[in-house]
């Protein structure tokens, strides 16, 4: 299966929106480019806070986990600028994600074999 730019914003978006909502952390607009890796900028709300993000990471699915790895990114609120790895690892505490340097591993079964970016698209081997 071969997912283009909207598709992977409309599976990342409904994907984590369970995890999100336990945290009332909601994706108000966002926009998402995929070249090497995935790039994704979005307005978001926390506590009744509009707050500005921006960040790059690839994907992988291995062991159950969804494994969104070489995470780079920030969080704008009036005028901070936090590291978006730290800001989630206040947030989210949570028995389905783990935290390693700059990657988070949400766990949940899925039909996939593998994840592929390639030619600004990300295939989907899904198992037989």
């Amino acid at each position: 299966m071969i997912l283009n730019e909207k598709e992977v914003q409309t599976c990342l978006e409904y994907g984590l929106k369970p995890l999100l909502n336990k945290y009332s952390i909601q994706i108000k607009e966002s926009q998402l480019k995929i070249n090497e890796k995935i790039y994704m900028s979005a307005v978001i709300t926390y506590q009744d806070r509009i707050l500005d993000m921006s960040t790059s990471f690839t994907i992988d699915y291995r062991n159950h986990q969804l494994a969104f790895e070489n995470i780079n990114g920030k969080i704008e609120y009036l005028f901070l600028q936090l590291n978006m790895m730290s800001v989630l690892r206040q947030l989210i505490h949570d028995d389905h994600v783990m935290f390693k340097e700059n990657a988070l591993y949400y766990r949940c079964d899925l039909p996939i074999d593998e994840l592929i970016i390639e030619d600004e698209h990300l295939y989907v081997q899904l198992k037989e």
